[in-house]
């Protein structure tokens, strides 16, 4: 499974995305990668620092889910989506 993952500018990061990614690398033996624009993924995170959610992410492509992250209690809500997928 390639998740691409999609970074806000972080101007109101409420939360640490960085450590947020590390814990699912640790957990999904999934390809995470920055995302890019010309590639199509099986699913998208978009790590948005805080609920405006301002990251320009409409453009990237994905085959099944794109999730988009607000706070650290989103946590089991992405685990459950990426397990959903995980006999793909």
């Amino acid at each position: 499974m390639n998740i691409g993952v999609k970074y806000c500018g972080g101007c109101n990061a409420k939360y640490d995305r960085k450590k947020f990614l590390c814990l699912l690398k640790k957990e999904f033996n999934y390809d995470f990668e920055i995302a890019k624009l010309d590639k199509i993924y099986d699913m998208i995170i978009v790590l948005c620092g805080c609920t405006s959610c301002c990251a320009n992410h409409y453009e990237l492509k994905f085959k099944f889910e794109k999730i988009l992250v607000t706070g650290k209690d989103d946590y089991y809500m992405v685990k459950k989506i990426l397990n959903k997928y995980s006999n793909i």
